[in-house]
């Protein structure tokens, strides 16, 4: 006997099962997730390295005092260390400091957010066209041209996410995508670890060092 059933699909992949006009809503609804996502990220980064910069920034001036106020903790503080260790801060927060300009982590939101909204506008088509009144099947050929077309000039017209972009908004909407809390977890983690991790370990290592250094 011949098993004429559909194959049954996990939900994140349901799309393949249906029409190419419902895949292609799929497709949108899942990028412009992923690069709102990715927007979101540069914006935070762009933040958070303007606050850790500021940190260090303070920390080479409050580092200098101590040769000034002869400052000294449980150890002696040379003041030869204290010199060559600000020189050494600075070139590095200079290095540092270029960097991170070099990123255009702001200009890089932005172009992100216009994309998205790019493709928010081409879903709204896809709703109303599958809203309003019955189609031929020549009418939805030439809508899912058109569509597709648009689409793909959207796509590249701007750089693509990364990879971490789409494994965050699969960690958001885990049920969808049927992951486990441990596959959740380990996607935040390593969005932290990727993202902001290394600023918030700037910020807080000096005022560790100072802490061990006096007590």
């Amino acid at each position: 006997m011949e098993n004429n059933e559909k194959p049954k699909w996990p939900k994140s992949k349901d799309h393949l099962n249906k029409t190419f006009l419902e895949e292609l809503g799929h497709k949108m609804w899942n990028t412009k997730g992923v690069r709102f996502g990715a927007s979101q990220k540069f914006l935070n980064k762009n933040s958070w390295s303007n606050l850790s910069l500021g940190f260090l920034s303070a920390y080479l001036i409050i580092y200098g005092l101590f040769s000034v106020y002869q400052i000294s903790g449980s150890i002696i503080l040379d003041e030869r260390i204290i010199a060559f260790s600000s020189t050494t801060i600075s070139i590095l927060l200079l290095v540092f400091t270029q960097y991170e300009s070099a990123q255009d982590y702001k200009i890089r939101a932005l172009e992100f957010h216009k994309c998205s909204l790019e493709i928010s506008e081409l879903h709204d088509e896809i709703r109303l066209f599958k809203t309003i009144g019955q189609k031929t099947d020549e009418e939805k050929a030439k809508f899912c041209e058109s569509l597709n077309k648009r689409y793909q000039k959207v796509l590249h017209s701007y750089s693509n996410h990364e990879e971490i972009d789409y494994q965050i908004f699969t960690a958001k909407n885990s049920k969808y995508y049927d992951l486990s809390r441990f596959q959740v977890a380990y996607i935040y983690i390593k969005y932290y670890v990727k993202t902001l991790f290394l600023y918030h370990l700037l910020i807080a290592a000096p005022i560790i060092f100072f802490v061990l250094l006096f007590f």
